[in-house]
């Protein structure tokens, strides 16, 4: 009950006291032979480590000289904080708690000095709320109040703790949506942004590596907040990346979550990969940026890089990478036999490799016009059949599916006078035989 009290004493005190300084001078009270006592007992107790006992002086101070100096704070803060640290009982831990956020917001009221404040106050915050689901919320508010009072002079300390409160909300109570939380992300980047600029024009390389490793901390944080999808990508990272074509960690976010997510269609997926091909042009965003070109059938742009890779690949899966880049630009130049050579040759180089049969696959796919006059007929369908088989080959479950949902029916069977189990040659460029299957219906 007693700890009660002292919570609800603190509060009691917030009271208009005028027009603030900063209390850099000593401002004594009309009673000031008493406060000059309570200074001395409350500098006697921390210095005894008493912090206890410092508690009584330093809120008859609080109360009857707010503006007495800074010093006053500074000391009933770390008195607060030594004694929540070292509490043992929860309850009682939680009440010093809630007095140290209290004393931040009395500082406030009585010295000003806010946004030094706020941002102290915000690492409290999270220190010790930060784990409480009860507190989450209000360690939210503070930093969101501390980032709007900041602009772009929030605390370093401040910038990774923002995004891990934002995560603890958002999993936790489910309090946030995902546009409330790429709010306070782009809040965040803009802060580093503009402590990255202040670096640079101070010539400070090793802030300007701390922050990009801040940065990159947060975005591993906030990955595992939000869904990054193409979506994602196109609602966060494209509109700044547009804005900073030449930002190679930009360029980065926009390649990879698309990458992954495969939507590498998007204009500013290619755009990105060439920013990070002239930046660094390793084996991985070379080889991606040339299938790109291939597919696009910018076989210009393709062959350069093709050369290139070539004397890059190191390894049976690179150098098989090669092979099948090669069948691809056959593939789309209508060379359909020399580009199953080509993928051919792959699962010779790498054997373990399994994406020249998923290549060949496709390849057959696309010739079902080619190899029957009829459209539709059991003959066009053997395609799938022998598509199937390379499915099978490659893993791809998937298209394994598609393909025998498109396998020649009873019916067409019936219509060619074919019966399953014969075998049946491709009068095409494919010239395989293969075994004829009915679709199960």
């Amino acid at each position: 009950m007693q700890r009660k009290f002292v919570l609800l004493f603190l509060a009691s005190l917030f009271v208009s006291v005028g027009t603030w300084a900063q209390c850099t001078e000593y401002k004594w009270p009309q009673d000031q032979a008493t406060a000059e006592k309570k200074a001395d007992a409350f500098k006697a107790a921390i210095k005894d480590q008493n912090y206890k006992a410092a508690t009584g002086s330093l809120k008859w101070l609080m109360t009857n000289a707010p503006q007495w100096h800074s010093d006053l704070y500074v000391a009933a803060i770390d008195t607060y904080d030594k004694l929540a640290a070292q509490e043992v009982d929860p309850a009682a831990k939680q009440n010093y708690i809630d007095s140290l956020m209290l004393i931040y917001d009395l500082r406030i009221q009585s010295c000003g000095d806010e946004m030094n404040v706020l941002n102290r106050k915000a690492i409290s915050a999270i220190k010790y709320n930060g784990q409480n689901k009860e507190k989450l919320a209000s360690v939210l508010a503070v930093f969101d109040k501390t980032f709007e009072v900041s602009g772009n002079n929030v605390y370093d300390n401040n910038l990774f703790a923002y995004m891990t409160v934002i995560k603890n909300n958002a999993d936790q109570l489910k309090n946030l949506s995902e546009d409330q939380i790429v709010q306070r992300y782009n809040k965040l980047t803009e802060v580093i942004d503009s402590k990255v600029k202040r670096a640079e024009e101070q010539n400070k390389s090793a802030d300007i590596e701390k922050y990009k490793k801040v940065l990159n901390a947060i975005d591993g944080t906030l990955a595992k907040t939000v869904k990054f999808n193409c979506a994602f990508a196109k609602k966060v990272f494209e509109p700044k990346f547009k804005a900073n074509p030449n930002d190679v960690g930009l360029a980065k976010k926009v390649y990879q979550i698309m990458l992954a997510d495969k939507c590498t269609d998007e204009p500013s997926w290619l755009v990105a990969a060439e920013v990070l091909y002239k930046a660094n042009p390793e084996f991985g965003v070379t080889k991606e940026l040339c299938q790109k070109y291939i597919q696009n059938k910018s076989f210009d742009k393709a062959a350069p890089l093709l050369t290139e890779i070539q004397s890059k690949a190191s390894t049976p899966a690179e150098k098989a990478w090669i092979d099948l880049l090669k069948g691809d630009i056959e593939f789309q130049k209508g060379n359909k036999p020399g580009a199953r050579d080509a993928y051919k040759a792959a699962l010779t180089t790498d054997p373990t490799s399994k994406d020249g049969f998923e290549k060949m696959g496709d390849l057959y796919v696309s010739s079902a016009g080619e190899c029957s006059k009829e459209p539709g007929s059991a003959e066009e369908k053997l395609v799938y059949i022998a598509a199937f088989q390379q499915y099978k080959n490659s893993g791809n479950r998937e298209k394994m599916e598609q393909s025998l949902a498109k396998y020649p029916t009873a019916a067409d069977l019936t219509k060619a006078n074919w019966k399953a189990g014969e075998s049946k040659k491709l009068a095409c460029w494919i010239d395989e035989t293969v075994v004829v299957k009915a679709r199960k219906e």
